[in-house]
């Protein structure tokens, strides 16, 4: 057959080798030009002139601190009152008064007591007596010779005189007690007016005319008992008949881990934030360190106090507060981030620099100073306006370049007509 009939009659199959050609060439082209050598790029910063501070972080809540509750000297029923919540005072301003048929039937209460506390004690000098004089005849009969006096009995007596002088000693103090609460009674029933004892607020009123009164300890307007401890978050409810708090009475109360405790100082800088006022921010210093800490299940904690420079009127004892304390800081000092810094495992450090014009950064040792969640502190190495590389980032690690949909070979195959 003559070539020219041959591939007019065979073009189809032709045509669609030549296509097969073409694209497993198209193919292998690109799959090879898809491949490129690894490329290194390198993110970089300059060094930069600011101000760096280290912090301590603790979260605790709003407490009332720094009350003083105020109990009359003698107890008595309230016969006038003379501030409300909220009123301003001065020491030595009259709270309230007691009523002075009540002050005089406590003040003949202590006498009574006062009366009873001194029979008690003549009574425990006659056992005394009687005691000394029982042994003295014991151990006069337990000389003589016929020995009718066993060594028991002179030891009972003398346990008898022992037992004696306790008792004597205990009605001694109970007698000292007592007169000091009748002194008390008889300037109570003088002056019949409660002062306050400091200058600032009052807190907390628990009483009103009619109620009765004790010294301390223990009752408000239902004379129940109460250990409220001043500087809880719930003072307001002691029942001390008038709670007397600072002009400023809110202070956050702090739990810090026991790690952060050695950087802590006294009068040190805090910004306070609370979960319930988000747009709240307030600063203030630390003004108290516990002393002992708290172990809670292998945790050891601290209380650290934050006074409040300017209490917000939204702000109420209990809410849940978050500060910072600032432990250091330094300005206009040398900074970076702490991406650009390397250790070199022998307690060193290092950056590496990348100098104008250069395609390959250098390697500089240099010493550091502080160090905040995000920043390091250059002391030396480095100057102002030093490029240093931040992150090392190779293309290698990008993923594979794929073609056609789906990640096929991209070879088009056509459909052959004749």
């Amino acid at each position: 057959m003559a070539p020219r009939n041959w591939l007019r009659r065979h073009r189809g199959q032709v045509a669609l080798g030549a296509l097969v050609v073409v694209g497993a060439a198209t193919y292998l082209a690109l799959r090879g030009g898809g491949t490129a050598a690894p490329a290194i790029s390198y993110e970089t910063e300059a060094v930069t002139l600011g101000t760096i501070s280290v912090t301590v972080a603790g979260t605790g809540n709003v407490q009332v601190d720094g009350t003083t509750e105020v109990w009359p000297d003698a107890a008595g029923t309230i016969a006038s009152i003379a501030v409300a919540e909220g009123s301003t005072v001065a020491t030595g301003d009259v709270l309230f008064t007691l009523d002075a048929a009540s002050a005089e039937a406590s003040t003949a209460k202590a006498l009574a007591s006062l009366r009873q506390a001194q029979q008690g004690v003549a009574q425990a000098k006659l056992q005394v007596t009687k005691a000394e004089s029982a042994l003295s005849t014991l151990e006069q009969r337990s000389a003589d010779p016929s020995r009718t006096v066993s060594a028991v009995e002179v030891d009972v007596a003398e346990a008898d005189v022992t037992v004696a002088k306790a008792q004597l000693a205990s009605a001694q103090a109970q007698l000292v007690n007592a007169r000091t609460e009748y002194a008390a009674a008889q300037s109570a029933e003088e002056d019949l007016s409660v002062t306050a004892p400091c200058s600032g607020i009052v807190y907390a009123l628990e009483i009103e005319e009619g109620d009765s009164v004790t010294t301390s300890g223990g009752s408000g307007t239902d004379g129940s008992s109460s250990n409220t401890p001043a500087n809880d978050s719930s003072a307001g409810t002691s029942s001390a008949p008038v709670t007397i708090a600072p002009e400023q009475p809110l202070a956050v109360r702090l739990t810090v881990n026991e790690v952060d405790l050695p950087s802590l100082e006294l009068g040190q800088r805090a910004d306070i934030e609370f979960d319930a006022l988000p747009d709240l921010t307030a600063t203030g210093k630390v003004y108290e360190i516990a002393a002992e800490g708290a172990n809670s299940s292998g945790v050891v904690t601290f209380d650290v106090w934050l006074s409040v420079d300017v209490a917000d009127d939204t702000l109420r004892a209990g809410m849940s507060a978050a500060a910072t304390i600032v432990t250091d800081i330094a300005k206009n000092t040398l900074i970076v981030s702490n991406g650009a810094v390397s250790s070199d495992g022998d307690g060193g450090y290092y950056v590496l620099v990348m100098d104008e014009g250069a395609t390959e950064p250098r390697q500089v040792v240099i010493e550091t100073g502080l160090a905040s969640a995000t920043q390091t502190q250059i002391l030396s190495g480095l100057a102002e306006g030093d490029v240093v590389v931040t992150q090392t980032v190779d293309s290698s690690d990008a993923p594979t370049q794929q073609f056609g949909p789906g990640g096929g070979s991209g070879v088009m195959m056509l459909e052959s007509r004749p």
